[in-house]
């Protein structure tokens, strides 16, 4: 492969970034690293607005945009635009393209594409079911944003309400699905000169909880590195089930199939003791951190952050 001139896109950093947001830096600064090791030229193009980003990427006219934008002025339902404006510019661009981000922009729209795809996806909730525990998120943050296990129901009527709160303390659109008891597994997926390979699946575990208390990997969960919520949920690798590993694999390809990704990809799933597993998300584009999930899966597989990289790259020129 030729030298290629990376444009590395990135909103802009601010002194009150909470940690999820912070992160994005880091993985920034993590693939501007691997990039200079494949022997490319790294271009830092930091931006505040899109209107910002097109003179940026006008000026630069890189061989690649490598798309690490998760959030917009303009809200996280928008992050297509940066594809589209790439598509407009006639600009190769990293991870997911632009009908992908749209369809998954919004959690509801994502698991309708998914149930009409044949594949599984928690129930919604039904008005009048007042015996369900169902579990309250936001239709279009990621990141866990302001979820944590207080937000498991039991009831519609309850959930309405939670919902109402939800909406008046962050704005934003809001839901409730059913919330599945279970295993928590993380299946990520990575383009390659062989394909599509799926890397070894990821399992969140839940430490000295007992009994019908509710599992969820909400935002301290995630993002709380001091807190005993983040230390009770370590991620290890998926090993005491190859059955359940081939499912989650099949169903897995089968969502990348349904959305159209490209690059790379990270499939959530909740598994009950009895039944089979449900998907809870479609992350395209997920973080490249060395800390994320998606990278220690990539470590199982014997892939260093660089091999991740250059992969991604490979498939941007595809």
């Amino acid at each position: 492969m030729k030298r290629l001139r990376i444009a590395v896109l990135t909103p802009d950093a601010r002194p009150d970034d909470p940690p999820e947001r912070a992160d994005t830096f880091v993985q920034a600064r993590e693939v501007v690293e691997a990039i200079m090791d494949l022997g490319h030229e790294p271009i830092p193009a930091i931006w505040t607005d899109l209107s910002g980003a097109e003179a940026l990427l006008r000026e630069m006219r890189p061989d690649i945009v490598f798309n690490l934008v998760e959030d917009l002025p303009e809200g996280p339902t928008q992050l297509h635009k940066v594809t589209a404006l790439c598509d407009e510019l006639r600009l190769r661009h990293t991870g997911a393209p632009t009908a992908a981000l749209l369809a998954s922009s919004d959690k509801r729209r994502m698991k309708a594409r998914l149930a009409a795809a044949g594949l599984p996806v928690p129930p919604a909730m039904t008005p009048g079911d007042e015996t369900t525990r169902f579990i309250v998120k936001s239709a279009t943050e990621h990141a866990s944003h302001a979820l944590g296990p207080e937000d498991v129901v039991v009831g519609s009527t309850a959930a309405e309400a939670l919902i109402a709160l939800k909406i008046a303390a962050h704005g934003g659109p809001w839901f409730a699905e059913a919330y599945v008891p279970g295993r928590e597994i993380n299946q990520s997926l990575l383009e390659s000169a062989r394909g599509l390979v799926a890397l070894p699946a990821g399992e969140i575990l839940f430490l000295d909880q007992e009994g019908d208390a509710p599992r969820v990997l909400g935002h301290d969960e995630k993002w709380a590195e001091d807190s005993e919520a983040y230390r009770r949920t370590p991620r290890v690798r998926l090993e005491d089930a190859p059955e359940l590993a081939a499912e989650i694999e099949a169903l897995s390809r089968a969502a990348w199939r349904a959305f159209g990704l490209k690059g790379y990809a990270r499939v959530d799933f909740r598994v009950p003791e009895e039944g089979r597993p449900v998907i809870l998300e479609v992350n395209a584009n997920p973080c490249l951190s060395a800390t994320a999930g998606f990278c220690a899966s990539a470590r199982d597989a014997g892939l260093s952050q660089t091999d991740v990289v250059g992969n991604i790259l490979a498939a941007a020129l595809v």
